[in-house]
């Protein structure tokens, strides 16, 4: 479970007659992640990549005004959604003033109506409703983030489809929202991880036929499961193998699976595989799941 964001690391203001801090610049001692603003370089070195990219938005909020609200991907990570596209450093804030969204270097700043009843508070900042937040995401960012949010939220329970389905039905503009409905009709509750959403994704364009998700076999579940084909998928994250013992553990879990009379395979992809166009249909095809079928 992707979790909310905290306390980000500590920020440091930078200025032209501070010796000292700059000094410590040259030194490796601070890192400078934007104009003016650094942050302690150990700090930053044992840092997440969704805490990295929190340092990154304060940074950029103390130039740009925090009165703003937050929205769209920045709202989503305050949120502790998931987000699979390319990283987008930019700062994005809806303003209802604006007639025209303009994009910048570092902030991007979205013209749409905002009720009062779209704006709330987390950690300390201004931000779209996680609902709002949803439907900018999915209408704004590829088809694969949207479907990676939208499993997510759902299995979470942290909203339901018919609020999402209403809310996208509201929306008053047309931009984006084929792209969401899409999304939503193919979200699914079951789905576990983004990586498992993504892989989804491919699997239905890849045209192989739809898995059951999670599928129990004893005291095990699979990610998927092609009854017909007797195929076991499992995508493994990064995160999987942290622990020194689970490679052992899941080389025998996989052992055990085999042995059940009706699986046949059990295949294994990530990241890569997901993300380099044809991979992922390879190792399928492979594996012996024929397309179409």
């Amino acid at each position: 479970m992707l979790e909310r964001m905290h306390e980000p690391l500590p920020l440091v203001l930078l200025t032209s007659d501070d010796h000292a801090l700059q000094q410590a610049v040259r030194r490796g001692e601070l890192i400078r992640v934007t104009r003016g603003i650094a942050v302690d370089a150990q700090a930053w070195q044992t840092a997440s990549v969704r805490e990295r990219q929190r340092v990154e938005l304060e940074a950029v909020m103390t130039t740009v005004g925090e009165w703003r609200v937050l929205s769209h991907r920045s709202a989503a990570l305050l949120w502790g959604l998931p987000d699979v596209d390319r990283p987008d450093q930019r700062v994005h804030v809806t303003d209802p003033l604006l007639g025209t969204t303009h994009s910048g270097r570092r902030v991007v700043r979205h013209a749409a109506g905002l009720g009062a009843h779209e704006v709330t508070d987390v950690d300390g900042r201004r931000v779209t409703t996680l609902l709002r937040t949803v439907v900018d995401v999915v209408r704004s960012t590829s088809y694969e983030n949207g479907v990676a949010v939208l499993d997510h939220v759902l299995h979470e329970h942290r909203l339901d489809v018919d609020e999402v389905r209403r809310a996208i039905a509201a929306w008053p503009t047309p931009r984006g929202m084929t792209r969401a409905r899409r999304a939503l009709r193919f979200a699914d509750v079951r789905a576990e991880s983004p990586g498992e959403s993504v892989s989804r994704v491919r699997i239905d364009e890849d045209g192989f036929p739809p898995p059951v998700l999670q599928q129990r076999f004893g005291r095990y579940r699979a990610d998927f499961w092609w009854p017909r084909a007797g195929v076991i998928g499992e995508f493994d994250g990064l995160e999987k193998y942290d622990e020194p013992d689970a490679v052992r553990r899941e080389k025998a879990r996989e052992q055990e699976l085999l042995l059940r009379p009706e699986v046949r395979r059990v295949v294994r992809w990530g990241w890569s595989e997901v993300r380099t166009p044809g991979r992922l249909q390879t190792v399928l095809r492979t594996a012996g799941l024929p397309t179409g079928a």
